[in-house]
């Protein structure tokens, strides 16, 4: 059951990668150079505190992730959960490649207190403590039970 869970995991991160790199041939957009600047990422270990170039908490990979796009951010997953300078996307339906992806994972009145970036295709990247490194998650199960909403920081489409 483990071993087929992880195969059907591994075909949707491949499936989100295939759509990013099918965006490739006509020029990424900024959401998209974004989420493949989070990928080039991948495996690094998860440290708290720590924002690149090597080593990335969740608040840190974002940072690190956006600003070479210009966007100025907090290293805290509450703070750019919660600034009312980006608009707030409740609906996963409406989350496009690049947009910050926020969840509620601790029991307190904070709603963002874990972030990542989303990939499309259901998948999203994100440092994790759990598995110690910087992974790619499917939008299911535990993560869809603790999604609070999604934040767009940039016009993800140019």
């Amino acid at each position: 059951m483990r071993r087929s869970c992880l195969i059907l995991m591994t075909t949707r991160a491949l499936a989100a990668l295939l759509l990013l790199a099918v965006a490739l041939f006509s020029g990424p957009t900024r959401g998209e150079r974004i989420a493949m600047h989070a990928l080039s990422h991948l495996d690094a270990p998860y440290v708290l505190g720590a924002a690149g170039p090597a080593r990335f908490d969740c608040s840190g990979l974002v940072l690190h992730c956006f600003q070479p796009a210009g966007v100025a951010l907090s290293h805290s997953a509450e703070l750019i959960g919660t600034s009312k300078q980006f608009r707030t996307l409740t609906d996963p339906s409406q989350l496009r490649t690049g947009d910050v992806v926020c969840f509620d994972t601790v029991s307190d009145r904070d709603p963002s207190d874990h972030v990542g970036i989303w990939l499309g295709g259901n998948a999203f990247v994100h440092a994790s403590s759990g598995k110690e490194k910087v992974v790619v998650s499917e939008l299911e199960g535990y993560y869809l039970e603790h999604f609070s909403f999604g934040k767009r920081l940039i016009c993800p489409w140019f």
